[in-house]
Formats: C-alpha cells, structure tokens, sequence
C-alpha cells in the first residue's frame, strides 16, 4: 500500500472515530411540565422518556420536571423561548389568550365545535396542514420554538352541576376553570 493511501486510510479511520465519538455523546433534555410529579400525563411524558432512552441506547435522555421547577407554569413558554428550559410540557391552548389559533392545537379541539375525534385530528395535524399551521403559529407568536405534538387529548369536561343549568344567569353562579381566548 502506497504511503499516500495509508494516509488517507488513517484520515478516514480517525475521521470516523471522531464521528462516532461524536454521535455517542450523552443529551439531557430538562422537560418542565405545567403539571405536578403524580399527573397522569406525567407519568406517560415519563414512559416517553424511558422510551427514548431505550431507542437511543442511554444517548438521549429526557428529565421530566414538575410545574415550578425551574419556572411557573404559565412562564414555560417564554422558558423554552429564552433557552432556561430546554423544553416544555402544556397545553398549546394555555397561551390562545396571546394567540386565538393556539386552541386549535389544546385539548378543547376534539369537541369544542370543531367536531373532530383524536384520530381525525392526529390524521389533520400528520398529513393535512395542521403540523405546517402548528409551526406557522409559533412563528406569529414570535417564539423560537419547535413545537412537537406529543399526546393528542380529546375535549375536557367543563364541570358537573348540582343544579340544571338552563340559562347564562344560572351558568355565571358558578366558577370553573378554563383557557383564555376562544375556548373560554
């Protein structure tokens, strides 16, 4: 073998070992959640996590943090946008009050008029435009985020009443919780 071969030999050798140092570097990704440790949703972002890490042979792995970890829930967003958290975990209709489109991609679209079940909005946002309009919708909101449908929802319950409700005037005796924007 000439000498300029073994050289090139070498270069791609070493070259390669390099990469594949490269690709075997360890990731912690720090997820914080709007939700407490004990949260259903916790528990499957958790299984997620552990699944990842088994995919990625122990290269990627994701902590899963409680609401108030490191920011206040309703902080999460600007957290992810200004690089404090690597990553969050809401509800994209937490922030329709900045953005009416945000409710489009919460929990409230399976039911709120829209009429649409979780398959038909999973099929949507893979192959219809919706992912294209998610990411359009960050752009609008400013945010250099990415954001990444994880565990599609179907409509929430508003409330169980002890007393029929039968007009606006019976519905405002009572307080419940709900988005801002067009769900609320």
């Amino acid at each position: 073998m000439s000498k300029y071969l073994k050289h090139v030999a070498g270069a791609v050798i070493s070259l390669s070992m390099f990469i594949g140092n490269a690709v075997l570097a360890e990731v912690t990704i720090k997820v914080q959640s709007v939700l407490p440790t004990k949260a259903d949703e916790i528990v499957m972002v958790k299984d997620f996590a552990e699944n990842v890490a088994a995919l990625t042979n122990g290269e990627v792995k994701i902590e899963v943090l409680p609401d108030g970890a490191i920011v206040s829930g309703r902080d999460i967003l600007a957290a992810v946008d200004k690089g404090l958290v690597d990553a969050g975990f809401a509800w994209t209709h937490y922030w329709s009050g900045i953005h009416p489109a945000a409710m489009l991609f919460g929990s409230p679209v399976a039911g709120a008029g829209v009429g649409i079940d979780n398959i038909a909005f999973v099929s949507w946002f893979m192959n219809g435009g919706g992912r294209e309009l998610y990411n359009q919708l960050w752009d609008e909101m400013g945010m250099n985020i990415h954001g990444i449908m994880l565990q599609p929802v179907g409509p929430e319950a508003l409330g169980w009443f002890k007393e029929p409700i039968n007009s606006m005037e019976d519905f405002r005796k009572y307080r419940f919780r709900t988005p801002p924007g067009i769900p609320g």
